[in-house]
């Protein structure tokens, strides 16, 4: 399994192994030339703008352009997530939000001829998941890597690690699933032999935590975010390497090896 890091500072990307970036963020955004970086390294299409004040979040067109200039060897398609929270703030269905998203990847792959955008499968129940695996095979939209979206903000270990199961078993064996915002209890389970790669960025939530916690706000440089996020990259690493230590039983009840 590989693991990619979200950063939205420049400064984190030598530090890291393998790179998550967000179409979105400024460098990558506002920038004239092609930002170069010599690691493995995806893009997203800034889901995460959704859940802050407004909608800073590009658009379609935008995102192909910023896939133009900057020519990512992964860009995942411009998704829209089915969290409860913003599809009653957005005003859609998560069946709106499959048909929307597949749409997108039609746009993005036959109009703009953007081969490096792979699709995302949306849902919130199960079902939905299973659902719309259909729907992609249906229409030609099942990509050689296929994320798996509206994972990372449930509570839940255990109900996550039965979506990424049966999405697993109900998508082709040549299809690489990739895991979006994967939480590190769920590396310690056999979501990660399900999972070709999953992405996160909590690192930088952990040292915002830690500052808040220990009333140390004004920390806020360079060497001061630093230790966390070497801690966790080691954490990550080691983790992705170790057995699992839990796993759903026949009942999906999440239990000890």
């Amino acid at each position: 399994m590989e693991f990619y890091y979200g950063t939205s500072w420049v400064w984190p990307i030598q530090y890291l192994p393998k790179v998550m970036l967000s179409a979105s963020v400024p460098f990558i955004r506002g920038r004239k030339s092609k930002f170069e970086i010599s690691r493995p390294w995806m893009m997203d299409s800034g889901i995460g703008q959704l859940w802050k004040e407004g909608n800073g979040r590009l658009s379609v067109e935008e995102y192909a352009n910023v896939i133009i200039q900057h020519n990512p060897p992964v860009a995942w398609s411009y998704d829209y997530p089915c969290e409860p929270s913003i599809r009653k703030k957005f005003g859609y269905t998560s069946l709106q939000a499959q048909d929307m998203t597949n749409r997108n990847t039609e746009l993005l792959r036959d109009k703009y001829g953007l081969k490096n955008v792979h699709n995302v499968i949306q849902g919130w129940e199960l079902s939905e998941y299973l659902e719309n695996i259909d729907k992609i095979r249906e229409s030609g939209l099942m990509t050689e890597k296929l994320a798996i979206g509206s994972i990372c903000r449930r509570g839940e270990t255990y109900k996550i690690l039965k979506i990424i199961r049966e999405v697993y078993r109900n998508v082709p064996g040549w299809v690489k699933l990739h895991g979006f915002g994967i939480k590190t209890t769920l590396l310690k389970t056999e979501a990660k032999y399900y999972l070709a790669s999953a992405d996160s960025q909590s690192w930088s939530l952990e040292a915002y935590y830690s500052r808040l916690i220990n009333y140390k706000l004004d920390k806020n440089t360079i060497d001061d975010k630093l230790p966390y996020l070497l801690n966790y990259v080691n954490k990550i690493e080691r983790l992705i390497i170790e057995p699992n230590t839990y796993k759903l039983d026949q009942y999906g009840i999440l239990g000890d090896v």
